[in-house]
């Protein structure tokens, strides 16, 4: 029996371009960046890049590489991120858990506290002076704590918990004899895995980028994060201080010494999410249908 392939309509394939010119216009930009790093930076002044390289050179990378700062921050930055990712999905999946459960007193007066959040916050001044009568500032622990759980991350746990992990599952485990705790870390945490990788994620990502708490919380450059040096040599234009002797050679390094930075600052986030991203979609989705 001969099979035909199906037919394409003109809406499909409409569709199909633009997805590709979508996709094409958020690659190219990072690829862009990730070929001009590699590239000699006189010819990229002389010939306009396109997609590969001209002139293939490290030059870039051996000056970022070479400055101290730049492995005090990627030190700083993987501290705050793993501390502070813990922490933001223990709390965040405590806190859905026991909003999840239907037996919970007073669950809507919270839940109105809690969503209230996501339009109003208490501002900055208030939120120094917490830190500072806490006795955070200038410590490791103002970027681990500070924003443990977010609301967002919250309410979508809780929804996922709440399709995911019935009562009548809950109830055939207390027939069983098992406790509160055994339930949680034997059943919940198990069936929660998508979900995990997805606030995971979320929660990684903010601390790794972040660099305005650094600047407000933070005065010993000992403690600054990685994007506070890259903002300071991206932004503040410092480049001066890394490349010595200033010579029309390492003025041009300087020029692709740009990318390298954004590249420096993206890699580590494409490195982690090839492992997570068979959960994403689902976490999402699933954790955000009901509310």
């Amino acid at each position: 029996m001969n099979q035909t392939s199906p037919k394409i309509s003109g809406v499909d394939l409409a569709i199909y371009v633009a997805l590709a010119l979508t996709a094409l216009l958020f690659v190219y930009p990072f690829v862009y960046i990730v070929s001009a790093s590699f590239s000699d930076p006189a010819q990229v002044i002389e010939h306009p890049m396109l997609f590969l390289p001209i002139g293939f050179t490290l030059e870039a990378y051996k000056l970022l590489l070479s400055t101290s700062t730049i492995w005090l921050g990627y030190y700083n930055s993987i501290i705050y991120t793993v501390a502070g990712t813990t922490l933001n999905v223990i709390v965040t999946l405590l806190a859905a858990y026991a909003l999840s459960r239907q037996e919970l007193a007073g669950k809507r007066v919270i839940m109105f506290m809690i969503v209230i959040t996501l339009f109003f916050n208490g501002g900055m001044i208030p939120t120094y002076l917490i830190v500072k009568s806490l006795g955070l500032l200038d410590t490791r622990w103002v970027l681990i704590v500070s924003g443990a759980v977010t609301t967002w991350n919250l309410l979508i746990t809780k929804s996922f918990l709440e399709m995911n992990i019935p009562q009548e599952l809950r109830d055939a485990a207390e027939v069983d004899g098992a406790t509160e705790f055994t339930f949680f870390t034997k059943i919940a945490l198990p069936l929660s895995k998508p979900i995990i990788a997805v606030i995971a994620l979320f929660y990684g990502s903010g601390h790794w980028n972040a660099y305005f708490n650094a600047l407000i919380y933070l005065r010993q450059r000992d403690l600054y994060p990685l994007q506070v040096f890259l903002r300071e040599m991206l932004i503040l234009d410092q480049n001066t201080e890394m490349m010595g002797d200033v010579s029309d050679q390492r003025v041009l390094v300087a020029l692709t010494l740009k990318f390298a930075i954004m590249v420096a600052a993206i890699a580590p986030l494409l490195l982690v999410f090839p492992f997570v991203q068979r959960f994403f979609v689902k976490g999402v989705l699933i954790g955000a249908l009901k509310e």
